[in-house]
């Protein structure tokens, strides 16, 4: 049984189930490049750590749609491979969130999606957590439907 990261309330995560495997939702999610095509509201990648996404990597890129677009930066807490994935995202000017991926085998094939979000630290930290998952259900609602459309594309042939 996973245990959750400070602040997840299993009953707010999002889940989605797709017929790609876990090695290739888990490849997308291991290509640092491809965080703007399924995170929404990221615009561009500006730079990827070559050793992305191991716990303390980073990933820049950029929030918002131009011309109001602004500099961020993500960062590796833990990464378990094919299992579990905590990102600390930088969210300015309103604070910073915890993202939580994890991915489950599905009997019979395919692969679970689960993705909760909370804020970290003031001042959208001060936002109850249950508030806070409830309020970025639609948001996470995408980010795995968008996840998923572009590991389902992904040959299982072409994943480590």
């Amino acid at each position: 049984m996973k245990t959750y990261p400070d602040g997840v309330d299993s009953r707010l995560t999002v889940k989605r189930n797709t017929t790609a495997t876990v090695e290739q939702v888990w490849a997308v999610v291991a290509d640092g490049w491809t965080y703007s095509q399924w995170v929404v509201g990221n615009s561009r990648m500006r730079a990827v750590d070559p050793d992305w996404p191991k716990a303390g990597s980073t990933i820049e890129h950029s929030i918002g749609i131009w011309p109001l677009v602004l500099d961020d930066k993500t960062v590796v807490e833990d990464c378990q491979p094919y299992e579990q994935l905590v990102l600390l995202a930088k969210v300015r000017p309103v604070g910073k969130a915890r993202i939580t991926l994890r991915l489950f085998e599905i009997e019979g094939g395919g692969c679970r999606i689960e993705m909760a979000e909370v804020p970290v630290g003031a001042p959208m930290g001060w936002v109850p957590d249950r508030l806070a998952l409830a309020a970025a259900i639609p948001r996470n609602r995408e980010c795995t439907w968008r996840l998923a459309a572009l590991a389902e594309r992904r040959h299982p042939e072409d994943v480590d």
